[in-house]
């Protein structure tokens, strides 16, 4: 059974954590102790909220607001969680852009929409916390990917070779790094319910449900729990990996 506070001492940072899965995620790992800091592109009140929650569980928060295709923003924000903690020993890069397009109608400026955040956003941040883990001989750094990714989708080109860019990176770093102590996973959701709706209306929705072979959405709470296993030594030999968090969605 995993320890309640295994990750006192710690300091996460999770981007795109205003919401959805990004905002369970900070909660399950600020419920096991670690102080953590939330990333919004814009909003502000929704990285404070969830910093409150935080907060709530007994652990230090602080909110940021940085959009992660651009990296002296992304630089800031890393900068702001040095001030106010010291460290950063855990990156989920967890944002992630979803936009329509077919490739024949797809622009360059498009592509690189979407592909700023989805493949540069988990690079700059990367980028900017590797440094101080090296230093201290420990680190996690999880990548959220997206199921599509894998199975291939009409008009998500760019959304696709983002993911999987990331992908890529995951694998590369992992050998790269796992001499000083940092693990570098990928994990992939599928379909999930982030309506905040009650348990009940959370498996009435059975045309989401298709394909998936628990017969139900994914919860983010559900997520979140593997993101803060990655993160814990009880995964302190699991690095390079890809983890499918999908229902059976897809087995591979």
């Amino acid at each position: 059974m995993a320890d309640a506070r295994s990750l006192e001492g710690r300091v996460a940072l999770v981007t795109g954590s205003g919401r959805n899965i990004g905002r369970a995620t900070i909660l399950e790992l600020a419920s096991r102790g670690a102080d953590v800091v939330t990333n919004a592109r814009t909003n502000r009140e929704e990285a404070e909220s969830v910093a409150q929650e935080a907060r709530d569980l007994g652990v230090r928060a602080a909110a940021t607001v940085a959009d992660v295709a651009d990296q002296a923003q992304v630089n800031a924000m890393v900068s702001a969680a040095l001030n106010e903690f010291g460290r950063v020993d855990i990156l989920v890069n967890n944002a992630g852009l979803r936009d329509v397009k077919s490739f024949t109608d797809m622009t360059l400026e498009d592509w690189r929409y979407v592909n700023g955040v989805n493949m540069d956003g988990p690079f700059f941040c990367s980028k900017a916390v590797v440094p101080g883990m090296i230093e201290r001989g420990w680190g996690r750094i999880i990548n959220v990917s997206g199921l599509n990714a894998f199975k291939g989708r009409s008009d998500w080109a760019h959304v696709c070779a983002g993911k999987m860019g990331a992908l890529g990176m995951t694998r590369a770093l992992s050998v790269e790094l796992a001499p000083s102590g940092i693990n570098v996973n990928h994990i992939v959701p599928g379909a999930y319910d982030t309506s905040r709706s009650p348990t009940q209306e959370r498996f009435e929705q059975p045309q989401r449900v298709v394909g998936i072979p628990v017969g139900r959405l994914g919860l983010p709470e559900e997520l979140a729990k593997a993101c803060a296993f990655l993160a814990s030594d009880e995964a302190s030999f699991i690095t390079g990996q890809t983890i499918h968090v999908n229902g059976g969605a897809f087995a591979g």
